[in-house]
């Protein structure tokens, strides 16, 4: 059983907002690397400063570091449970007793209205922190194995649930398919009109399948794009 979390309630603060593939990556590299004495700048060095302190926010609603970044107990049991193949059902265990309240509805059966009055009911804040907050137990639930109404996933499905898509077919032709004798690429004859660079980069992405740092790189992209009307 998960043990060394603070006994303090934790359901009346904000719960982790930052992606849960951030999370993961760090509990991977502690796997890899080790628990160390603390966590701190140090430990989060491939993490950018805004996400390194939202990681750090969500390791202390999770009561796995306390006071001075000291690692909890909790923390070290999750890690080796990553290690040892036991991860759903450490994560499940921790998930129950963090988000207590999610769990006290019936998630399987669950309306979006029923699950969000819960959710915010339960854990107050901003509505554009709630919707993160929502996502990132939306993606460790699923990792955990629990079941939730296909309702409330709907169009926020996290893509382990989602059945792949095809990627998008090209906006310009191969350039196999670029017409001899022309010096600029052709549209590809697929039906469609030519996009602008910023419409084709939105075509591949999935927010929800990068990190924090990932989506600021895309973003700080597209304002470039739009700045040189791409």
């Amino acid at each position: 059983m998960l043990s060394g979390g603070s006994e303090r309630a934790r359901s009346t603060g904000t719960p982790p907002y930052t992606s849960y593939r951030t999370f993961k990556t760090f509990i991977q590299d502690l796997d890899e690397h080790g628990v160390p004495s603390r966590i701190d700048r140090s430990v989060l060095t491939r993490f950018s400063g805004v996400v390194g302190t939202q990681l750090m926010h969500a390791l202390r609603f999770l009561g796995l570091i306390e006071g001075h970044g000291r690692p909890t107990q909790r923390l070290k049991e999750l890690v080796s449970a990553h290690s040892a193949g036991h991860w759903p059902e450490k994560l499940l265990e921790l998930l129950r007793q963090e988000y207590a309240p999610m769990f006290a509805i019936e998630l399987e059966t669950a309306t979006p209205s029923h699950f969000n009055g819960a959710f915010r009911k339960a854990f107050p804040a901003a509505d554009a922190v709630v919707q993160k907050c929502v996502t990132f137990f939306l993606y460790a639930a699923n990792d955990a194995g629990v079941k939730i109404s296909g309702r409330v996933l709907k169009g926020r499905k996290p893509r382990s649930l989602t059945p792949r898509r095809k990627p998008a077919k090209p906006a310009y032709a191969h350039p196999q398919e670029i017409e001899a004798g022309t010096s600029e690429p052709q549209p590809a004859m697929l039906g469609i009109e030519a996009k602008k660079p910023s419409e084709v980069l939105l075509m591949y992405l999935d927010p929800n399948e990068m990190d924090d740092e990932q989506q600021a790189a895309v973003w700080t992209m597209l304002k470039y794009f739009k700045s040189r009307g791409l």
